[in-house]
């Protein structure tokens, strides 16, 4: 029998750096965006956890079999104070804005409506969660050739804490949301009841007698975990613990026109300074039966002794997505219509907020649905080729190379429900999302690994030098418009899929003077399109897709080519019958770019996007034609473009290096 008891404790208070300031963005066309200001989700955010996880495994063998029977159970206790834009978030559209002191393009506060106590907050989400999970896994080995796995699983989550209910949700807000949308039961004030998973699985290893061959593979489904967080919003954006708005050209117009810059952190603009009566910032409801994501996965493989140490390794992986989840903003409007001329799309009204109360407002900033998602949904497969080969005398070589592929419905990145909703690269906005490219679909790569141990001295010392080099297709990303959405389905711009014209339909399109950089240069609309038909010419993939929209993460970053390097030199030393040893490591992580500043380069797009062109807006209210701006002297994507800044060892494109020390015994 095997027990084990884990207790984990997590205090992660995350602050703002330097001192405390409204979080200010001022879009500089082409020249890029400039951040002042604390960091908009860090100026309460603080979560503690308490962990308790118990895993008991009982193993006993009968006949051929040999069975585990088990127990994984984990009681997690959460506090979670989040509240973003406490000191306010304003978004300029020119820096002359900001320095005259005109109104801003979107403004965006948060604050609690019970206390004034940072952190400290009583509208933190304050609840804890029980999950439990029996097993059973018969390991048969009916000959010496022959190895058969099969178990199941079944694990049970259960919110023991209940929700606080906002009767304005349940009574007012509920009826309206319902008319436009499936709610799937939820209501605020209730706990989402989590069904039993049930998963089993089979597996099998074969040794092909006399042939020097292993066959394995095996098939199931596995029940996975969601962050705590996720759920977690409807413990504090309830409706009732916290205030906030947005401000923008699509909702609360009004307010907007009043709005200023006000530089104290703790004096921003309230509801009630810009005439709105009701506040109930974000609100996230859940699916009254929800079920945590589970996957079906099948793999099969072949290794071959080929001789003198040789193995040859080929091996597949499929999974397919059983269960999802699923992101919806039910608070606003549907689409009005399309777009008029090629890449027609839907387009929201503007404002595009449902009217909840009896004089038409809505006191919702937003109001984001979790649920599971529709099919069809996500799958990845891959497949392996590898060789290795073990010397005498300390040497030791393999390399291998992988092709892989994974489809996504939706793909939950981000800790915040409303980002998870809306930073989705979409056509027709993000109710309306359809399979995509993964955001670590994997495309190619190439992994080998050499290591040479030298031994000497009378085996008192010892030196081994090891290289290691990785080889990876780049991450996957999208184009979208700079600003402006077509759409319209957010209260700011974001994340709109572009549509690539053709020669004629480029010529046809509504360009409006495009004036910028430093010193001031003013483009025609005839000098934009003759610039935007070249860049597409001079493209690979907006030239192969002309008359449709761009694919999301359709495009890939420039293949990286990293190789490390880690030296270790050990000392051995033997008192009586035991020995010790002492072992100093030097490792290089990317140490091409020690040898060349110009190698070993490492590649990063901002959201994973890259926006060659602007969405100017409508001509007007009734004649939905698209208008557009484009910069002559962006430039193509490269390997410039991209090169990251990341200091992290794993992701740099720069070389890092640690000395380490350790004592064997």
């Amino acid at each position: 029998n095997r027990l084990l008891l884990t207790y984990a404790h997590v205090d992660d208070d995350r602050g703002p750096i330097g001192d405390n300031f409204p979080r200010v963005q001022l879009f500089d066309g082409s020249a890029g965006t400039i951040n002042i200001g604390s960091d908009n989700s860090s100026t309460i955010n603080l979560l503690t956890q308490r962990n308790y996880n118990l895993l008991d495994i009982f193993k006993f063998n009968v006949g051929k079999h040999s069975i585990s029977i088990g127990t994984d159970d984990e009681y997690n206790k959460v506090y979670n104070a989040f509240i973003q834009n406490t000191f306010g978030n304003y978004q300029y559209s020119t820096i002359a804005d900001f320095m005259t002191n005109a109104k801003p393009r979107t403004y965006s506060v948060g604050y609690s409506l019970l206390d004034n106590n940072g952190d400290a907050t009583q509208s933190a989400a304050a609840f804890s969660v029980l999950r439990l999970a029996g097993f059973i896994n018969d390991e048969w080995r009916p000959n010496e050739n022959l190895t058969i796995s099969m178990g199941i699983r079944a694990d049970k989550t259960t919110f023991i804490t209940d929700p606080a209910t906002d009767a304005f949700t349940n009574d007012s807000a509920l009826a309206k949301f319902s008319q436009y949308y499936d709610l799937h039961g939820a209501r605020s004030g209730q706990k989402p009841k989590i069904p039993v998973s049930i998963s089993p699985r089979l597996g099998f290893s074969y040794k092909v007698p006399g042939e020097g061959v292993i066959i394995r593979g095996g098939i199931g489904y596995f029940t996975g975990r969601i962050p705590l967080v996720w759920p977690g919003g409807i413990y504090n954006s309830n409706g009732k613990y916290q205030g906030g708005f947005t401000a923008s050209s699509a909702q609360n117009t009004n307010a907007l026109n009043t709005i200023r810059f006000r530089p104290d952190p703790n004096g921003q603009w309230r509801s009630s300074d810009v005439g709105i009566t009701i506040s109930k910032g974000g609100l996230n409801l859940i699916s009254k039966e929800f079920h945590v994501p589970k996957v079906f996965k099948a793999s099969l493989g072949f290794d071959k002794q080929l001789g003198n140490g040789w193995i040859a390794t080929v091996e597949g992986l499929a999974t397919k997505n059983i269960v999802e989840t699923y992101y919806t903003n039910i608070n606003i409007l549907p689409p009005i219509g399309v777009s008029v001329g090629p890449g027609s799309r839907n387009v929201y009204p503007a404002p595009n907020t449902l009217p909840i109360t009896a004089a038409g407002t809505n006191p919702y900033d937003n109001a984001i649905l979790l649920s599971n998602a529709p099919a069809p949904r996500g799958f990845g497969y891959d497949l392996t080729l590898g060789i290795q080969k073990l010397f005498k005398k300390g040497f030791s070589f393999s390399v291998n190379y992988t092709a892989g592929d994974a489809i996504v419905l939706h793909e939950p990145t981000s800790s915040v429900n409303l980002s998870q909703w809306s930073f989705v690269e979409t056509v027709n906005g993000r109710n309306y999302i359809t399979r995509s490219t993964s955001d670590f679909s994997l495309g190619s790569r190439v992994f080998a690994y050499a290591s040479k141990k030298f031994t000497y001295a009378n085996k008192l010392l010892s030196t081994t030098i090891t290289l290691v080099f990785t080889g990876q297709s780049g991450q996957p990303f999208s184009y979208t418009y700079a600003t402006g959405s077509p759409v319209r389905d957010l209260t700011s711009s974001g994340n709109d899929l572009i549509y690539i014209p053709t020669p004629s339909e480029l010529q046809g399109q509504t360009f409006l003077s495009n004036t910028t950089g430093s010193p001031a240069v003013t483009y025609t609309p005839q000098q934009q399109k003759d610039a935007l038909e070249a860049y597409i010419q001079n493209n690979s993939y907006l030239s192969k897709h002309r008359g449709e929209f761009a694919g999301r993460n359709d495009s890939k970053l420039p293949f990286t080519s990293i190789l490390d390097l880690s030296l270790k030199q050990d000392v051995n030393i033997g008192v009586g019958k035991r020995r010790y040893q002492f072992q100093v490591g030097y490792d290089i992580f990317n140490f091409t770019n020690m040898i060349n500043r110009n190698w070993g380069r490492t590649y990063f797009a901002s959201f994973d996007d890259l926006t060659p062109v602007s969405f100017a807006g409508y001509v007007s209210a009734t004649n939905l034609t698209p208008q557009y701006r484009f910069t002559p002297t962006f430039s193509q994507p490269n390997t410039d473009t991209f090169i990251s800044t990341t200091s992290s060892p794993s992701f740099s494109a720069r070389w890092t290096s640690q000395v380490t020390l350790r004592f064997n015994f």
